[in-house]
């Protein structure tokens, strides 16, 4: 900055003997199923979708949908968090085959969100997008006129061979990060310390108004 910036400290903790109010939010998990995550990725990929289940808090609500070539889903509509132990055994049935439909699948999903609440969008694919649309541009226009603006979307980009571009600029673009993940690392403990950093948000939509000073190199981006 040029100057010296004026520095807002809000006030978070609550007083003694009092819990923070939190957020009730929508969470919707959108899982490549393709053939190419078949195995111990595929496995761990299941293992998180479950740990989240089981992390929601009571008034939140869930989206699930597995897609490859074509577009599976747990129910056509958010669900509340009582149905998590339900969608377990869906989660459980699921299994690795097809190929990839990024497009598809990144529009029924924004399909289902309510524009009243907070939602995080959980994006997870090892690969290219190979069937319906598969270029990026279109893609990210397709997604862009299709979303609402409190949809957080977070990708995560398992092994080498996904398109990181795309990613990027998908969460870029709907005020969420991007995360890649190597072949050699556990996916599942990836996916469970991220969710623990967003289960319980007590403020969305931050914003900072440095006024009439000028301002570069700010991180993170978005805020």
């Amino acid at each position: 900055t040029t100057g010296h910036p004026r520095v807002w400290h809000p006030v978070l903790a609550p007083s003694p003997g009092e819990s923070p109010e939190r957020i009730d939010k929508d969470v919707l998990l959108v899982l490549d199923r393709s053939g190419s995550l078949d195995g111990e990725k595929f496995q761990q990929a299941q293992a998180a979708l479950r740990y989240i289940l089981r992390q929601l808090n009571p008034q939140d609500r869930f989206y699930l949908q597995a897609f490859s070539t074509g577009i599976e889903t747990y129910a056509s509509g958010l669900r509340p968090a009582s149905e998590a132990n339900e969608a377990l055994g869906w989660v459980d049935r699921l299994s690795a085959v097809g190929s990839t439909d990024i497009n598809r699948a990144l529009l029924e999903a924004a399909a289902v969100v309510d524009e009243e609440r907070p939602t995080y969008l959980i994006f997870l694919t090892d690969g290219l997008p190979t069937e319906g649309v598969v270029d990026a541009n279109e893609i990210l226009r397709n997604f862009a006129g299709s979303a609402p603006d409190n949809l957080r979307l977070f990708s995560f980009g398992v092994g080498y061979d996904v398109d990181t571009v795309l990613l990027d600029s998908l969460s870029q673009e709907h005020h969420g990060l991007s995360t890649y993940v190597r072949p050699s690392e556990p996916l599942d403990e990836v996916l469970s310390a991220f969710y623990q950093r967003i289960s319980t948000p007590v403020l969305t939509d931050l914003a900072l108004d440095f006024g009439d000073f000028v301002t570069y190199d700010l991180y993170p981006v978005p805020l």
